[in-house]
């Protein structure tokens, strides 16, 4: 895992395909909430998404062969939004699409997957995506309270 130097401002991460990163990667977003006064439930959607989109990431991703994954994570609070910016380079993967997940149904009578997703989407503020040059971004706000 390589740290950018302005954590202070904000802070840039990029993780090779481990998923024993997240715990450090949590780590660094509770310290950061600290210094910026996120609330306890901002900091806790923003380490829930991580994990989320990070593990969707590191086991459904497919990658181009002969390319290491990497996944760089960027937290900022440029004002009174904590922006949020999940970049990947495995192959094209909208998670803003509309899964439509069953969100009525008996749980157990219930198809698998598309939860989480709709459950990080519907915890931002605001999201967007975007694929260019061969990497995956998404863009997740959340207004701080």
């Amino acid at each position: 895992m390589r740290v950018s130097e302005h954590f202070s401002e904000r802070f840039n991460v990029t993780l090779q395909a481990r998923l024993r990163d997240l715990r450090n990667l949590a780590e660094m977003v509770e310290a950061f909430g600290r210094m910026h006064d996120f609330s306890q439930r901002t900091t806790f959607v923003i380490n829930l998404a991580l994990d989320e989109l990070i593990t969707n990431v590191l086991v459904h991703g497919q990658f181009e062969v002969d390319v290491e994954p990497l996944i760089e994570v960027e937290l900022a609070v440029p004002d009174e939004t904590a922006i949020l910016v999940i970049v990947s380079n495995d192959v094209r993967f909208d998670p803003t699409a509309d899964t439509n997940p069953d969100t009525d149904s008996d749980l157990l009578s219930r198809g698998i997957g598309g939860l989480g997703l709709h459950l990080v989407k519907s915890q931002a503020s605001r999201y967007s995506y975007e694929y260019t040059d061969g990497r995956n971004r998404l863009t997740l706000e959340y207004d701080k309270p």
